[in-house]
């Protein structure tokens, strides 16, 4: 038996994926939550096996459910649900088994279902790499969001968020500038943006996720745009125009 647990803010969806789910047997849903704080703070009481997670949500992302899921939940495996096709890429920053289209059909859940039991069968879990952070929070007492994991020849890197200048985009992962070495990461731009935003980390352009605390200037530019200046580091950062506004916010000016 495959102890299932569904997390979707609309009640219908997860009555109907509910339903779709009490044609398999090996299947058993054992609680279902439309608030995805709720299912956090509650989740470790049911230990599951597998989740069913929407991405779009308004108190919290489902990508953000999904990544402190792997902390606490390392061999839970994930299958994303949702409306919203351009999130397919970041889903599988998460090693999720599957991603789903809503609205979901029983065709396209008996593929999910299948991939799900072949699993389980042959004993294949995910990654081991969330699994070996997990471990390492423990070490860590200011948590898990204050360390950065990054695999480097078949060792893990850790790096605190006030050691990164910026990120860039690589693929679809990311870049990871710091001022003595460049790292690579499997994460996406919009993983670190949402993971790091209490770091003072600012997106102030698609191509340059930068932090704050390592600014020297901000440089006026034209069209009431900016340039960002870094402490000891050459580059310096244009911030794109529909994001200049909201650096004047942040900065009230």
């Amino acid at each position: 038996m495959i102890n299932t647990i569904l997390i979707d803010d609309e009640e219908i969806a997860v009555t109907q994926l509910e339903y779709l789910l009490e044609q398999y047997p090996e299947i058993h849903v054992i609680a279902t939550f439309t608030d995805p704080v709720t299912a956090l703070e509650k989740i470790h009481l049911y230990q599951p096996d597998l989740i069913f997670l929407d991405i779009k949500m308004p108190e919290i992302s489902g990508l953000v459910v999904a990544d402190e899921l792997s902390k606490i939940l390392p061999e839970t495996y994930v299958v994303f649900v949702t409306a919203y096709d351009q999130y397919a890429l970041n889903a599988f920053d998460y090693n999720a088994i599957d991603y789903i289209l809503k609205p979901v059909s029983l065709k396209r859940i008996d593929r999910t279902i299948q991939k799900v039991l072949t699993n389980f069968s042959s004993g294949k879990f995910k990654n081991t790499l969330p699994s070996k952070l997990s471990k390492l929070t423990k070490i860590y007492s200011n948590g898990f969001n204050r360390i950065i994991g990054v695999e480097e020849a078949g060792k893990i890197i850790l790096l605190n968020p006030s050691d990164v200048i910026m990120f860039t985009p690589r693929g679809h992962g990311a870049t990871i500038h710091t001022q003595q070495k460049i790292y690579k990461t499997k994460q996406s731009m919009n993983y670190w943006e949402e993971r790091l935003t209490e770091f003072n980390f600012f997106r102030c352009h698609k191509s340059y996720l930068v932090n704050f605390d390592k600014l020297e200037k901000i440089l006026p530019m034209f069209n009431n745009t900016y340039l960002l200046k870094f402490f000891d580091y050459p580059t310096e950062i244009p911030v794109s125009r529909n994001k200049a506004k909201e650096l004047s916010q942040i900065l009230g000016l």
